[in-house]
């Protein structure tokens, strides 16, 4: 008699789901991790696998009174151990808290105490810094370290526990009830504009239930399918190697590749070895990718499709031709209530450098700050209509902020209910949505908007240019802001200000040509390859800043 099939229902947990292939695809890989490329070193770990040993670091954080309600905060390098620590999480009904493992400090502390964890599991080489903040953290009673490949002299300070303690618990299914109104996850923002918030997800909405049924649908919508090898080198205390790929990964049956970190020179060659067929792009990657001196054999590869989200449409064709791959372009956010822009069910041509379009069923458009709905290419805030019977779908919960939560979801002048994205984007008349800026890093120059990615684009095309970030910095004559761009080139690659300034006329606007420029070894990145303007901005104009202005520089004006 077959086996019954499995059906995720309005019940269903990511446990079951555990269990469920462990039963019937149990010795089928599902996470590849690359140890160390260079070395040949990876390892395959099998859904069998996966599913035990998270059963073992659940035991082992029960025997700590690790149970619902109680809140985990990771602090991990991209591994194995991660994926055991979050989904042992989800079986015992507690919260796991997503540390970016670049953070130190007072918002290091801040994330640690707001989330009201107990628990930190962190990796070694992150010990200082918890160590410098320790004392400031009461809430905390046990402290995990993580000591795989940590030099041999490194000992873990008295009172902690290593986790490879974890791992010799049991490996006995985790029998924990569920309950789907309790938090199963905290996601902090970046913070640049003040205190960092935790988008909050529920068990219901995000790791069981319905929840599930997405997870598999997310793949089919994309294009992903059982055959297809996922590759990401992000971090996974980010929303997107985690939630969609490793997480979309596990239920629907893909294989996932998984390396510690982002390496250009090796990108293609990763890709080559593992026979990848999809993998994610953010940030500067793209760039980055074009930038490598070219090889003959770089359109010899197995990817399929690359998943991009704002890419300037100026790169995608010759990345396309370039490496022989389809790029796709979409939208979605962490904090976005699950709208999505995408070339979705599309069968004719898609614009170059366009988000997508709105899922069916759901409608987006673009709205100024007083609320009124822009006409076509007219550029604003990037809104999506509420429907109010998915009002408690669609309602992102700030931990412990109540009115970043309510701001979220604004009834306009229309009376109708939107959902606000904080994100700058343009509509055209086919309905083709296309990303300009984050809200809050748009420049206001003497009564022009003016969007940095937008400066960036250009000055990035430059044949000697690795990068650059445009931002803002306040004018000493004016109240209002002046353009302000840090700029880093190629190794070996020398460029004056006034070149430069050359290249950008005819380009861009005459109001958006920057007045600043710093060339920089390199820009500072986060995790996941974005650049910290605000970084860039505490620092200002300094001694060695080119002033085009003082210079006598002179812009054209159209």
């Amino acid at each position: 008699m077959p086996a019954k099939r499995f059906r995720i229902t309005a019940t269903t947990t990511f446990n079951d789901v555990m269990k469920n292939k462990a039963e019937t695809i149990g010795d089928r890989v599902f996470l590849t991790y690359i140890r160390d490329f260079d070395k040949g070193i990876d390892e395959d770990y099998t859904y069998l696998d996966v599913h035990l040993q998270s059963n073992r670091v659940a035991n082992g954080l029960a025997e700590l009174g690790v149970g619902k309600g109680v809140g985990i905060s990771l602090m991990e390098i991209n591994c194995p151990e991660f994926l055991y620590t979050v989904f042992a999480t989800f079986k015992l009904g507690a919260y796991v808290v997503l540390i970016n493992t670049a953070l130190k400090g007072a918002t290091l502390q801040y994330i640690i105490d707001h989330s009201d964890s107990e628990v930190l599991i962190l990796h070694w080489s992150m010990l200082e810094s918890y160590l410098s903040i320790k004392d400031q953290l009461p809430k905390i009673r046990h402290v995990i370290v993580d000591d795989n490949e940590a030099p041999g002299d490194f000992k873990i300070p008295e009172g902690m526990k290593p986790f490879k303690e974890l791992l010799q618990a049991p490996d006995n299914d985790i029998e924990e009830e569920i309950d789907f109104e309790e938090k199963a996850m905290l996601m902090y923002t970046s913070g640049t504009t003040g205190p960092p918030k935790a988008t909050t997800f529920f068990y219901r909405k995000f790791i069981a239930g319905q929840a599930l049924q997405i997870f598999t649908a997310l793949p089919m919508v994309v294009g992903v399918t059982k055959k297809d090898v996922y590759f990401t080198c992000l971090p996974l205390f980010h929303g997107n190697a985690l939630q969609i790929t490793t997480l979309p990964g596990f239920v629907s049956e893909y294989r996932v590749v998984l390396s510690k970190r982002f390496s250009a020179s090796r990108h293609w060659d990763i890709c080559r070895k593992f026979n990848i067929t999809l993998f994610n792009t953010l940030g500067a990657m793209p760039q980055f990718l074009l930038k490598q001196p070219e090889c003959p054999n770089d359109g010899d590869n197995n990817v399929r499709i690359v998943i991009s989200a704002a890419c300037p449409k100026e790169m995608i064709e010759p990345f396309e031709k370039r490496y022989n791959v389809s790029v796709k372009e979409f939208y979605g956010a962490v904090d976005g209530g699950g709208y999505l822009l995408g070339p979705f069910f599309e069968k004719g041509p898609v614009p170059a450098g366009t988000m997508g379009k709105p899922l069916p069923g759901t409608f987006a458009d673009i709205m100024d700050e007083a609320g009124n709905l822009l006409e076509p290419d007219e550029v604003g805030e990037l809104v999506f209509l509420v429907d109010k019977k998915e009002l408690d779908q669609r309602k992102v919960t700030y931990y412990k902020d109540k009115e970043s939560t309510n701001k979220k979801i604004r009834e306009g002048k229309d009376g109708q209910l939107w959902f606000h994205t904080d994100d700058l984007a343009s509509k055209d008349k086919e309905g083709w949505f296309y990303f300009i800026d984050r809200k809050k890093d748009a420049i206001r120059r003497r009564g022009e908007n003016i969007s940095p990615w937008s400066i960036e684009r250009v000055i990035n095309q430059h044949e000697k240019v690795l990068e650059s970030a445009a931002f803002a910095v306040k004018s000493s004559e004016y109240a209002e802001d002046e353009v302000m761009v840090s700029v880093a080139l190629k190794p070996g690659e020398n460029l004056t200000p006034e070149k430069l300034l050359d290249y950008c006329q005819g380009k861009m606007a005459y109001f958006m040509i920057p007045k600043y420029i710093d060339f920089v070894d390199e820009l500072p990145k986060s995790e996941v390859h974005r650049t910290l303007k605000q970084i860039l901005k505490e620092r200002g104009v300094t001694e060695t800043t080119f002033d085009r202005e003082k210079a006598g520089y002179v812009v054209k004006r159209d």
